[in-house]
């Protein structure tokens, strides 16, 4: 008979994409990967073939746990889409880490598709997360144009598209240690692009920077 399984899947994929968040694909060892999931080489060897079987599952799980949840909550579940879409920045950095805590590791998905020419089997699960994320904008888009929160001339597609790049970018930015006063004037500056009201943005801007 084979040995049981002792090893958890579920903490195991979470304890690696922590690490992998915060140190990337290269910059985590074998050595980094075995203290952070518990696991001995070969039982990671036999459970994901490769540090890059891996480092895909990771992945995987984090758009499925992470990307995917996001979207739902902000865009796709929004009652307000455009105060969502709003929300889906501003969560990005608001919510950071407090006085003496780590800096923000960033998004795996984020720094996975900047460091994606060393590992092109993560490719893939890059692409999956980023149309996870602009099919989420598409959505809310839609509705808030159904709405008339925006112009009903709105071309949805090119502003989704447009909306993820600059998240993407802001992301980048988090993670470089941009100030949150910066980080709302690009927000603002999205939502300027698909003709959301300045007035009311504006506001609500000014009320969380008070909090």
């Amino acid at each position: 008979m084979g040995r049981k399984q002792v090893w958890d899947q579920g903490e195991v994929l979470a304890s690696a994409m922590r690490l992998f968040r915060r140190r990337g694909y290269l910059g985590a060892s074998l050595r980094d990967l075995e203290e952070a999931t518990g696991m001995h080489p070969g039982s990671l060897y036999r459970a994901f073939h490769s540090k890059e079987g891996l480092f895909s599952a990771a992945l995987d799980a984090y758009n499925e746990q992470v990307v995917e949840g996001r979207v739902r909550v902000h865009l796709r579940d929004a009652k307000d889409p455009v105060a969502g879409i709003r929300s889906f920045f501003t969560s990005a950095f608001d919510t950071g880490p407090g006085p003496g805590a780590e800096p923000d590791p960033g998004c795996l998905l984020t720094n996975t598709a900047v460091e994606s020419f060393t590992v092109p089997q993560a490719t893939p699960g890059v692409r999956r997360g980023l149309e996870t994320i602009e099919s989420g904008f598409a959505d809310a888009l839609t509705r808030a144009r159904a709405q008339r929160q925006l112009p009903a001339e709105l071309d949805v597609e090119t502003s989704a598209a447009q909306l993820l790049a600059v998240y993407q970018g802001l992301l980048v930015l988090v993670r470089s240690g941009t100030g949150a006063a910066k980080l709302h004037t690009i927000t603002n500056g999205a939502l300027a692009s698909i003709g959301a009201r300045q007035a009311g943005t504006v506001k609500r801007t000014k009320r969380s920077e008070q909090r």
